[in-house]
């Protein structure tokens, strides 16, 4: 029972007031109190603890029946003032599968043998069920922080491994098969298609990375090229955003020729626009690789190319992984490749290490024995 104070008032009569607990704001998980004064006698500030404790309980009777759907939309609500656009309708997209897997369900009776399951169920269906897995446990995160729940369940959940044939041998091109494939694509005559491919090959850079690009960020001098955006998506459409990570904004160096190819690539698009009377932008503006309408080009079209080739199957993604391994092939060490690649993770940098080591290992032992034979 809170403690009913006696105070004088500013023009000398006697009141009495009080403080009572309201438990822990949803939101910022601070302790809430309210105080009450004014209340002429006892009796009075007696009658006003009991309706707000009634009212408390009737608060407290429906937070026990919160569902996960609520809890999930409570936690979305406060986080999207805090994330990108990009992230926003990323989450999006994942917010069906968790609304079907645990929607209704009260969460404070969704036991650990359930969620196991629905993990299970995840990672065998699913390539991206990290993701579903990581946002499914900040929501009981969430839950248990403003006390929703008494206890949370995913600390008795095994988290299913993640599978290794994320790096199986279609992820990777050895340099003759990278090189057949160039130079395949050269002799087509298709300038934009060539070039895109030679710079996501020659650099490693993101899909997302090398459709944001525009003129400005390639350094003709100093042989260099500054990736400092990327183009995302959202719910109102494709736009160019800040990078994936901290690390991912970065200046790496490039070739020559791919240079010179460059500089091709950049008549044959100013020829394009201005025989159909397109805007030519300003190099600060002007995005290398853009749309036949001078826009941010559809996310798909390197993909649908590629699957439209005979004896290849690759995806785009694969070219950052090739030039990873070529790098490590051509005697990178793994702090360049982190750095060249914008990894935000060294584990990443290492997986695919992992995976040269193991295809030079027998070429290893061969020059082992040529230098202690020589």
């Amino acid at each position: 029972m809170p403690t009913i104070k006696k105070y004088t008032k500013k023009d000398g009569s006697d009141a009495y007031m009080f403080s009572v607990y309201m438990g822990v704001d949803e939101l910022t998980g601070k302790k809430k109190r309210t105080t009450r004064r004014g209340f002429r006698t006892q009796k009075e500030a007696k009658r006003a603890i009991a309706k707000i404790e009634l009212e408390l309980d009737d608060y407290q009777q429906k937070e026990d029946n919160y569902t996960f759907s609520q809890v999930f939309d409570l936690w979305f609500d406060g986080h999207k003032k805090r994330i990108k656009d990009s992230t926003i309708y990323r989450i999006e997209q994942l917010e069906t599968h968790l609304k079907n897997a645990f929607g209704e369900y009260k969460i404070n009776k969704i036991k650990s043998s359930y969620i196991q399951k629905v993990f299970d169920d995840w990672s065998s269906r699913f390539k991206s069920y990290f993701k579903l897995i990581s946002y499914t446990k900040i929501v009981f995160k969430y839950a248990y922080k403003h006390r929703l729940i008494n206890e949370n369940p995913i600390e008795r959940v095994d988290t299913p491994k993640r599978s290794k044939q994320i790096y199986d041998k279609n992820v990777f091109m050895d340099k003759e098969t990278l090189n057949k494939f160039l130079e395949t694509l050269k002799m087509k005559g298709n300038v934009k298609l060539y070039t895109a491919f030679r710079l996501l090959a020659y650099t490693g850079m993101r899909k997302g990375e090398l459709y944001a690009l525009n003129w400005n960020d390639i350094d003709f001098d100093k042989c260099s090229i500054s990736i400092s955006k990327t183009v995302s998506n959202s719910k109102h459409g494709r736009y160019i955003s800040t990078p994936k990570t901290y690390q991912s904004n970065r200046t790496i160096s490039v070739d020559e020729q791919t240079l010179i190819e460059l500089k091709k690539w950049r008549l044959e698009q100013r020829k394009y626009f201005l025989e159909r009377g397109i805007r030519i932008k300003h190099d600060d503006e002007q995005l290398i690789f853009s749309s036949l309408t001078n826009q941010i080009i559809e996310n798909a079209y390197l993909n649908s190319f590629l699957k439209r080739i005979d004896g290849i199957d690759v995806t785009v993604h694969s070219f950052r992984h090739t030039h990873a391994s070529l790098l490590f092939e051509s005697g990178a060490t793994i702090k360049q490749v982190q750095e060249r690649l914008g990894h935000t993770n060294v584990q990443t940098t290492l997986d695919i290490y992992t995976h040269v080591s193991k295809n030079l290992e027998k070429e290893t032992a061969d020059n082992f024995l040529k230098f202690m034979q020589g």
